[in-house]
């Protein structure tokens, strides 16, 4: 294997550099964002691990920034509002628990999002896959929030074949292209259709506008789905012996998820969109690693998985590749987080960050092609008034407050991936992948050596918590019988020693900046299940329930579940008033 030569790194950087200086770019490069479903930590072998091989995935983030600090929500609803939105879910009411299929209620309809904004600078605006941002009306869908099309699902997560969805006792089809059911497609895995609409997309492109396309995998959400013919990505340990159970399933779960980034990114480069593209890889949340929603994902080492605060549930897999980057072949350990998409790419977009208004998001775009410094310093993680649990980063230093036992998530972290029977990392497989064939053969850029792919894992690697200590993660908590608990989460990303104590100043701060966005919160809606949205009413289909005349703006309707049973109240009343002014005049 070829040795990490200074000469082939300067050459690299170098036509990193040139590219991104010389003004050879359009005003609006071509956006590709690509987010999967409750995928853990420990699940890509950029962060050093080798169970389950990710050579796309890896080469995507070899060749761009890997971003080790990238926070997000703790579950999926929350998450993809942030990112579409800019803001935090507390501005919404959305913070809580994800939407269900029976929910009267979405993303507020006052608020813009991403694909509007883009579409009002001439993008061709793409969605493949989940949306599970609200449907009760039409107005809440895709094709009604600034996509030209869509081709996916409303709902959390849809069987892999029959592309069914429960919700308690309801259940019905959700395969939706465009505003109506797309029946038309039957007994084909989930993973697959989406890999081709969004490659159909990418070919029948009319290059003289940008393109926005993303795709939301379903992936390798609970219950665990892979596909009937054994194919699973065309990878060497492809039956995955060395793996059992679920485990096994999510990994071949993971390499058709791979294998479409590979295919994506290859027509990209076919169809001439890759030599001014910015690919966006993320994670919803972490991986659910115990409870009824667990999907033998790994979050190891960090402790806690999806639904929790801690860092495996809310510090989730990213990258960013594009040749417009100042920088690549590195691995970023600065603050950023899901709501900085929405500035950062409207401002690579050519968009003027102004216009978007008073958003929680911070534009990263001159920190990523200008390698400027990073913009953050703090985050809000979440508060949940439900549940009672919040947390907030500020530099190093993380507090969380409140203790949620929710699927025993605060505990486990899942495989270690050092099981002696599983395989050596193949570099190979990483040279030899469709994303490094289509951005060496289409784009010229040189390709980063074994070496430097070894020193990228090793500096992505979670390296401060020693195996040793690790035991005493898995069943104990050290908030359990705390207020708050803070953690250095440089020098302890596992979150094992509370070290409030020692630094009141810094919880003070923390304390400080929970209690600012604590006043700022829109309580969550309690609303009840609403049995018109049913899909026995609808040919077993879900589909938007409620009129739209309900949603106008005489209403003063503004997006909010709250309103929305508001505004049904005020309908049913004035209703039964005029019953009782018939009946009397009547008798």
């Amino acid at each position: 294997m070829e040795s990490y030569s200074p000469r082939i790194c300067v050459a690299f950087l170098l036509g990193t550099f040139l590219a991104s200086s010389s003004g050879q770019f359009p005003a609006s490069p071509n956006i590709i964002v690509f987010m999967v479903d409750d995928m853990g930590w420990n699940d890509v072998g950029f962060h050093e691990s080798n169970e389950i091989p990710t050579p796309n995935i890896d080469a995507l983030a070899y060749n761009g920034i890997i971003l080790n600090r990238h926070y997000v929500l703790p579950s999926c609803t929350p998450a993809r509002a942030a990112f579409f939105t800019g803001l935090y879910p507390i501005r919404m009411g959305l913070q809580g628990d994800s939407l269900k299929g029976s929910d009267a209620r979405g993303l507020p309809l006052n608020i813009r999002i991403l694909p509007e904004y883009l579409r009002e600078l001439g993008y061709s605006t793409r969605l493949v896959g989940k949306w599970h941002l609200g449907f009760p009306t039409p107005q809440f869908t895709p094709q009604h929030r600034g996509f030209d099309s869509f081709l996916g699902f409303y709902n959390d997560h849809i069987s892999q074949y029959k592309y069914y969805y429960r919700d308690g006792n309801m259940s019905g089809f959700d395969l939706q292209r465009g505003d109506g059911p797309a029946h038309d497609i039957r007994e084909r895995y989930v993973t697959r259709v989406f890999t081709e609409e969004a490659i159909r997309i990418i070919e029948r492109h009319d290059p003289k506008s940008p393109l926005y396309l993303q795709i939301n995998h379903l992936g390798f959400h609970a219950p665990l789905e892979p596909p009937h013919d054994g194919y699973f990505g065309g990878y060497r340990y492809q039956n995955f012996s060395y793996l059992h159970g679920e485990r096994r399933k999510y990994a071949m779960m993971v390499s058709e998820i791979d294998t479409s980034l590979g295919s994506i990114v290859s027509a990209l480069g076919d169809r001439a969109l890759l030599n001014d593209s910015i690919i966006v890889f993320l994670t919803d949340n972490g991986a659910p690693t115990g409870g009824a929603e667990g999907n033998a994902g790994s979050n190891w080492p960090l402790r806690g998985g999806k639904y929790s605060l801690y860092e495996g549930g809310v510090r989730g897999v990213a990258a960013i590749w594009s040749p417009r980057l100042r920088r690549m072949a590195q691995v970023s350990n600065n603050l950023m987080h899901i709501t900085d998409w929405l500035p950062t790419l409207y401002r690579a977009a050519g968009g003027n960050v102004r216009d978007l208004g008073d958003v929680d998001g911070i534009d990263y775009w001159d920190h990523f092609s200008r390698d400027t410094e990073a913009p953050r310093q703090s985050l809000l993680i979440n508060i949940d008034e439900r549940k009672k649990t919040e947390a907030a980063i500020f530099r190093r230093y993380k507090l969380i407050r409140g203790h949620s036992d929710e699927g025993n998530n605060d505990y486990y972290f899942g495989s270690s991936g050092k099981n002696v029977n599983v395989p050596a990392y193949d570099y190979n497989m990483v040279h030899s992948s469709a994303v490094v064939s289509a951005i060496h053969s289409h784009l010229g850029h040189p390709i980063v050596p074994q070496s430097g792919m070894s020193k990228l894992r090793e500096q992505a690697r979670v390296s401060k918590c020693l195996d040793m200590r690790l035991f005493r993660i898995n069943g104990t908590n050290p908030c359990r019988n705390e207020t708050e608990c803070l953690f250095d989460i440089v020098q302890d990303p596992c979150e094992v020693d509370n070290i409030a104590r020692l630094h009141p100043k810094i919880v003070r701060e923390l304390d400080s900046i929970l209690e600012r966005y604590g006043n700022m919160l829109t309580k969550q809606p309690n609303i009840p299940t609403n049995w018109n949205a049913d899909p026995r009413r609808h040919n077993s289909t879900w589909v938007p329930w409620l009129h739209p005349n309900l949603y106008e703006s005489r209403y003063g309707y503004n997006g909010s579940a709250a309103t929305v049973i508001s505004t049904l109240a005020v309908c049913v009343h004035i209703g039964m008033v005029l019953l009782i002014v018939g009946l009397r005049a009547f008798l």
